[in-house]
């Protein structure tokens, strides 16, 4: 049973507490145990920006979610399968993702050489930028309507490389002007990445199959409402089809049972409170709507294998 809580970090580059710049007062990002093991949930909040680079060992199949960071992860090395909200994806060298606030993020079939660069920030780290970009700001508040992920040619590659080792050169120099330095290499790896992921969408074949369409409505309105609707024919009804045509659909595009999907986003979310939060059984089982922490037990031994109390013991 797995119960680590996040990624092992062998190197914490740097991050930058927004609110001081000096070198007393940079909020390092802080190992929680001599293993070096990084649980996102205990990112402080005061930290407003960081540069982070994983090495080996990644939990598999342990939800995390980033509360009211970004994340840009460019892979150096290994690969993995990685699920970020409704979306699943391949992750290999060359490859560059993004992740969302609030979105629940999975590893699967994790290689041991598996390296990454994280450049995590609130959005916030703009926040005293004196001149105001629009497109930014429309940016930041989009979320996702496409996989957020997109594979790099060597020369790109190079580029996006360079830019997160400049970022954490500029701040080993703590020279004049670094924040807003850093600032300036950030905007211009965002507007890079929104770039790269606009141009694989327009170059991969288009699904414009009914199908195809409802399969992804199905998932985000799943992603949206999982706490209040459980049933397949309470999506149908929202999506005006018959419950027999969604789950017909959605087993044909994913290769799972609607019902399935529902249970399993329900599980990440289980999953997630009883690692990082402070919640009892019981509290979670009410929070998730659950009748009572018996039938929640049940639910969650299903798909986990083990009671959720197992969780809460090793926590301990």
């Amino acid at each position: 049973m797995n119960v680590a809580k996040d990624l092992t970090l062998n190197e914490i580059i740097r991050t930058i507490d927004n609110a001081k710049n000096d070198q007393n007062n940079i909020c390092l990002v802080c190992p929680q145990n001599d293993k070096d093991e990084f649980a996102s949930s205990q990112l402080n909040k005061s930290v407003n920006f960081a540069l982070l680079k994983t090495e080996g060992r990644v939990s598999e199949n342990l939800p995390y979610r980033l509360i009211d960071h970004y994340a840009v992860v460019l892979c150096l090395k290994g690969s993995c399968k990685k699920t970020v909200g409704h979306y699943a994806f391949a992750v290999q060298p060359g490859s560059l993702h993004i992740i969302f606030p609030g979105m629940i993020n999975t590893f699967d079939e994790v290689s041991e050489d598996l390296q990454l660069y994280m450049v995590l920030f609130r959005r916030d780290f703009f926040a005293d930028l004196s001149v105001k970009d629009r497109m930014l700001e429309n940016i930041l508040d989009s979320g996702l309507d496409f996989p957020p992920v997109c594979n790099l040619d060597d020369t790109n590659f190079a580029a996006v490389k360079l830019l997160m080792e400049q970022m954490h050169g500029e701040y080993a120099r703590q020279g004049l002007y670094h924040t807003q330095i850093i600032q300036s290499m950030l905007m211009q790896l965002f507007y890079l990445t929104g770039r790269f992921l606009q141009d694989s969408v327009q170059r991969q074949p288009m699904h414009s199959s009914r199908s195809h369409q409802l399969t992804q409505q199905f998932k985000r309105e799943v992603g949206n409402h999982f706490l209040t609707k459980r049933t397949v024919q309470e999506y149908a009804d929202m999506l005006f089809v018959t419950s027999k045509y969604l789950s017909e659909v959605v087993k044909q595009e994913t290769g799972e049972p609607a019902l399935k999907l529902i249970h399993k986003r329900l599980y990440y979310e289980a999953l997630y409170l009883l690692n990082y939060s402070s919640m009892s059984i019981k509290e979670i089982s009410d929070f998730l709507n659950f009748d009572t922490p018996s039938h929640f037990s049940r639910f969650f031994k299903q798909f986990a294998g083990y009671a959720p109390s197992a969780l809460k013991k090793g926590a301990a």
